[in-house]
């Protein structure tokens, strides 16, 4: 990663917070930052150091399954702090949330010079303030079944592909009564329509209580494919939990942070989220 991917970024972090990092974050060995040793280490280091009251992730890229079999969490366990990011830190933020620890999906430093100020103070509130954020309004239902289209239950989730990644391992997030929100990037039609099949083949969808979907960034149909929008209607369109499209948060202009393992409230009738909970006390 080039040094000045980061910085619009570290530039907006370091005008409200103190931050620190190393040049270790522009490693990179094949489609990696740097070797799987060396980001466990990184990320060892920092979840241990206890003056580290909040951690960034520079960006999201590929990696962070490799490590999970091998990374202590113990030290964040223990004192819970903010930990942010999101698409491939997906896996990390699952990973959390089976330890009870509440992580936040929101921009990595990289998008975050990119965001609008409302993206950018929406996260700094949900990293200050312990009351519910805002919620989300002008949603698109695609399911809305009678007498069910109301529901509430702990929000998980993350990127599309990383979900599915997890299926049958021990790091998939807590799934029962929950939430479900999805943001995928670069996947196909058929590839999305695969993916959302797969959850439905492993029983997903009779588990989690909503479905919230949010983003899908140069996900554009080949020829005469279905549309994304066409896939979902498909897929999720018929199944009998409140199902909300077009939620404010994934890879594009706008990435809305929420907090993983806290309690929202889902109107499909409304359209709507409702926060119930703050991200930290």
């Amino acid at each position: 990663m080039p040094a000045q991917a980061l910085a619009p970024g570290t530039a907006r972090l370091g005008a409200r917070y103190e931050l620190a990092y190393d040049d270790g974050v522009f490693a990179t060995q094949g489609f990696l930052a740097g070797s799987d040793e060396r980001r466990l280490a990184e990320l060892d280091r920092v979840l241990r150091d206890p003056t580290i009251r909040a951690i960034f992730c520079a960006r999201g890229g590929y990696g962070t399954m490799r490590l999970l079999p091998r990374l202590d969490l113990g030290p964040l366990v223990r004192d819970p702090r903010p930990f942010v990011g999101f698409s491939d830190v997906t896996a990390l933020h699952a990973t959390l949330l089976r330890e009870g620890v509440v992580s936040i999906h929101g921009p990595v430093v990289t998008q975050l010079g990119k965001l609008g100020e409302e993206d950018v103070t929406a996260l700094y509130r949900l990293l200050e303030d312990p009351t519910p954020p805002e919620p989300w309004r002008g949603l698109t239902a695609l399911a809305a079944p009678p007498g069910r289209s109301v529901a509430t239950g702990p929000l998980v989730g993350g990127n599309l592909e990383l979900v599915t990644r997890l299926l049958g391992t021990p790091y998939l997030p807590p799934l029962d009564g929950a939430v479900l929100a999805l943001e995928e990037i670069g996947e196909q039609p058929y590839r999305l329509d695969r993916s959302l099949t797969q959850l439905e083949l492993a029983g997903v969808w009779e588990r989690v209580a909503a479905v919230v979907i949010g983003d899908l960034i140069r996900c554009a149909p080949v020829g005469n494919e279905p549309t994304p929008e066409e896939v979902l209607r498909e897929r999720l369109g018929r199944l009998p939990i409140p199902v909300l499209a077009q939620a404010p948060f994934g890879h594009g202009s706008r990435n809305r942070a929420f907090a993983h393992g806290t309690e929202v409230r889902v109107d499909a009738t409304a359209g709507s989220v409702t926060f119930l909970e703050g991200a930290v006390v």
